[in-house]
């Protein structure tokens, strides 16, 4: 009876190792995903920040063209 007692308690400890194991692994497999994901997001982010640079840059400079041809239409006229 004391071995019968001793194997299943050998058994319930050996469920709960496994189970330890099983639920270790699955977090650190959750924990990579999350980095490559926040790894994605940040270089999307940095294209469109970049994007939205080179979009107001051009901006100006269109601004800046308009300005500059309507001194030189001014200066024309004068």
């Amino acid at each position: 009876m004391v071995r019968s007692f001793s194997v299943k308690s050998n058994d319930y400890m050996y469920v709960i190792y496994v189970s330890g194991l099983i639920r270790s692994i699955l977090s650190l497999h959750d924990l990579i995903n999350n980095k490559i994901n926040a790894k994605e997001v940040e270089a999307e982010r940095a294209k469109r920040e970049k994007e939205e640079e080179v979009e107001k840059k051009q901006k100006e400079e269109e601004l800046r063209k308009k300005v500059d041809d309507k001194k030189a239409a001014e200066n024309e006229t004068k």
